[in-house]
């Protein structure tokens, strides 16, 4: 089967083969030619092909990534990134192809795109075409990527996606390539709540999709088995206490991730825990005193750092997500004037700062009433296609404790999938 392009994505020319065993990552080691010597005595003669050479490419690089992360992507760019994560897979350069198949391709500055069709990974028209600088959809860039896997990890098992049923007409040819990125957690829906296959795919969705994909390599482990436009972060704020251990009981009795924005010297265990069940583990600063940390960004920072270092001694990793006390906006970092700097470097520095768009209530007071609670929530949801939900875990906090399996499974009555944070979630900011 072949990919072809609808008039909604008119600029898209590429097609992309489908077939049913993947094309060899190398080439044949050996080649027999047949000679006729003057005796007429038939000789086999070996003949090697020329050996791969090894790539030291380590990492992905995209140049300019920053400034250009929303820019939307064309074939031949993409190509290149497919072939540099080909290299950085395989540990070898592949081979370089001499007869140029396209028209509009140089055979040199272009030669990724050669060396992906001379794969399988992308075929051109029937006039020999390729056109290199027009823009590629999601749905085809995910065709690309799950042509690339087939190529290197021949006997990989990629199934998995089969029963995802997405809320939009999918192409056949793009359909088991969305299936598989979906189900690996490589892409996700847009603000929309769709897939979003005909859409253009920008720049710094590439590049997470691609380094995602070098990390999950050579497993990739299925991470969801069906579609939901509609999603749920639970967050659970401030230090560890004994409602964390009930918290963490209830998280795993029905099967759900969550996030931690911790703060101070949590307890050891705990955060091992929570780390170890798989759920996400952020930094909500050290001290926690408004007073302290929105007096200067420098004093913030030094808190912030303070903390991180306290998790990183204990998880041994580095986590990007953040929550400021009191959210981005609030009314003391707002005053002093310091909130617009804070968020600046936070984003600078890689850090992704979580507010939220649901709040449970419950630090309105000690041990706020449990109905109250799942109210405020499952109420706070009309509307939105995904929600933050903003908890506490102190030891004031029993109330949310008991409210969370009601809440669990009112979100999932709903609708929702209850996800941990991501670097793809979505993340509501009050101070953008």
């Amino acid at each position: 089967m072949c990919l072809f392009f609808s008039a909604a994505f008119p600029s898209l020319l590429l097609s992309v083969a489908l077939v049913a065993q993947p094309v060899p990552a190398f080439e044949s080691k050996s080649e027999i030619n047949l000679l006729s010597s003057a005796s007429q005595e038939e000789h086999f003669v070996l003949i090697e092909e020329p050996q791969q050479q090894s790539s030291e490419k380590t990492e992905l690089v995209i140049p300019n990534l920053l400034e250009r992360q929303s820019f939307s992507l064309d074939r031949g760019e993409a190509c290149r990134y497919i072939m540099d994560t080909y290299e950085i897979l395989t540990g070898k350069k592949p081979k370089t192809v001499s007869e140029n198949y396209f028209t509009d391709v140089d055979a040199n500055s272009q030669q990724f795109i050669l060396q992906a069709h001379n794969l399988g990974i992308v075929s051109g028209t029937e006039n020999h075409t390729f056109s290199p600088s027009k823009g590629i959809s999601r749905g085809d860039f995910a065709t690309l990527l799950y042509r690339l896997i087939k190529t290197i990890y021949a006997d990989a098992e990629l199934s998995g996606g089969e029963n995802i049923v997405f809320e939009e007409d999918i192409s056949k040819s793009a359909m088991i390539p969305l299936q598989f990125a979906y189900s690996r957690g490589l892409m996700d829906i847009q603000s929309n709540g769709m897939i979003g296959a005909d859409d253009v795919i920008t720049l710094g969705e590439v590049s997470e999709i691609l380094n995602d994909v070098l990390e999950i390599a050579p497993d990739f482990p299925v991470q969801y088995t069906k579609f939901s436009s509609k999603r749920a972060y639970l967050t659970f704020d401030d230090g560890t206490s004994e409602n964390t251990v009930k918290i963490l009981d209830i998280l795993k009795q029905y099967h759900v991730k969550a996030t931690f924005f911790v703060t101070g010297s949590c307890d050891e265990s705990l955060l091992k825990r929570m780390q170890s069940e798989g759920h996400i583990i952020g930094n909500h600063t050290n001290s926690h005193k408004y007073e302290v940390l929105y007096s200067s960004s420098d004093a913030f920072w030094a808190d912030f750092n303070k903390e991180q270092q306290y998790l990183e001694s204990i998880l041994g990793t580095i986590s990007p997500f953040m929550r400021f006390p009191g959210g981005s906006n609030n009314s003391i970092g707002m005053k002093n004037g310091v909130m617009g700097n804070i968020t600046t470097q936070a984003k600078q520095n890689g850090y992704i700062y979580v507010d939220w768009n649901v709040d449970s209530g419950d630090a309105r007071g000690n041990n706020i009433p449990k109905d109250t609670i799942v109210s405020n929530v499952l109420n706070g949801t009309n509307g939105k296609n995904e929600v933050v939900i903003l908890m506490h875990q102190t030891k004031p906090k029993q109330t949310t404790a008991e409210a969370l399996p009601e809440i669990i499974e009112g979100l999932q009555s709903q609708g929702y999938e209850i996800r941990p944070l991501t670097e793809k979630s979505y993340t509501p900011r009050f101070v953008k």
